[in-house]
């Protein structure tokens, strides 16, 4: 008569049981998702601010990589041609950097190597291409050429004296590195000068050429390089490094004191003249040498009938990107000139293990 009904007592503590399990279920759920929450806030976090700073280091370093092996590039040119070998060197270059894993790419830059750019070539003969013969050797169009010429004129000339000219086509190696995090780079290798490209509007000779002007008691002496880079036109891109052979072609060290020119011991106007798609890093440093060496110049603004930009420092080439291939012509004459010694060199540029 007054016991509790078993059947009623069990099915209460099984309804207060289920509840607690629910409510631990609800626990587990919520501490789940605040956890869940955490790792994506830090991972967002890692993504938008030390991933960034990772590529923009290892993109950073690939530039200064790209800045080492064209050093590494010209010096073995200079030793080739300057000491008549070795016949051939290796150079590395590494074409990309180092990428995060599983979260970013590396980022891959593109070699590329053209011997001549000049669209019509150089013509070799006097009277050729309807030129006067004091211009032999020049090419037969400028406006889309990269060359350099050196000119020795006789400051008195007469029937007996004789003019020196040589013009070449520079040859192109570069390398363009579209860095996403760090600043773009580019890199040119022509005349045995290495151009540093990070805009349209910045432009530095990083490795300057040999062109070395002086004036020691009285006496203006020039020394110059005359480089041509030739060989099969090479693109790589990808990852890793790319072999880029540098094989000794011919060398040639022409000096004159006034006896290409004229009589021994006779002054000359030296003419130098370049033809190039980087005149925001040559004009500033043509002008440097210039204007420090203490010599006497003038500006020359023609060649070959076409209209130059003088090396002064009231002009500027306005261009320093021509998006249409267009050459700048950049030129000086450095008169009463004692003594020159110019280079003539060629080398073989090739791509790959095993290139000729």
């Amino acid at each position: 008569m007054g016991g509790t009904n078993g059947s009623t007592t069990g099915r209460r503590y099984r309804r207060a049981r289920r509840l607690r399990q629910e409510r631990h279920g609800v626990v587990a759920v919520i501490g789940t998702l605040l956890a869940l929450l955490v790792f994506f806030a830090l991972f967002g976090i890692f993504l938008t601010q030390y991933l960034p700073l990772w590529m923009t280091d290892n993109e950073s370093q690939l530039a200064a990589q790209a800045a080492t092996s064209f050093a590494s590039f010209k010096s073995s040119v200079d030793e080739q041609y300057a000491l008549g070998g070795p016949q051939s060197y290796a150079t590395p270059f590494v074409i990309s950097s180092q990428g995060v894993p599983l979260l970013a790419q590396p980022t891959q830059g593109t070699l590329s190597f053209v011997p001549s750019t000049c669209a019509k070539g150089f013509w070799s003969t006097a009277n050729g291409g309807g030129k006067s013969a004091d211009q032999y050797g020049q090419p037969i169009s400028a406006a889309y050429c990269s060359f350099v010429n050196v000119t020795e004129t006789p400051t008195t000339s007469s029937s007996t004296t004789t003019t020196f000219s040589q013009s070449v086509p520079t040859g192109l190696l570069e390398l363009v590195l579209p860095n996403r995090y760090y600043t773009p780079e580019s890199y040119f290798f022509e005349d045995d000068g290495v151009v540093q490209a990070q805009s349209t509007g910045y432009q530095i000779m990083a490795f300057p050429p040999p062109l070395n002007v002086s004036v020691i008691g009285g006496n203006t002496t020039v020394h110059d390089t005359l480089l041509q880079l030739y060989g099969n036109s090479a693109s790589a891109t990808g990852q890793g490094s790319e072999e880029v052979y540098s094989h000794y072609g011919f060398s040639r060290l022409l000096s004159s004191s006034g006896v290409l020119v004229g009589t021994p011991g006779t002054a000359f106007t030296f003419t130098f003249e370049i033809g190039t798609l980087y005149p925001c890093a040559w004009f500033p440093y043509l002008y440097h040498v210039l204007s420090t060496s203490g010599a006497t110049y003038v500006n020359d603004n023609t060649f070959n009938g076409t209209t130059t930009t003088p090396i002064s420092s009231s002009t500027f080439p306005g261009s320093c990107f021509n998006t249409n291939g267009q050459t700048t012509l950049l030129s000086f004459s450095i008169t009463n000139v004692n003594y020159a010694s110019v280079y003539f060199a060629g080398i073989q540029v090739g791509m790959g293990v095993g290139s000729t």
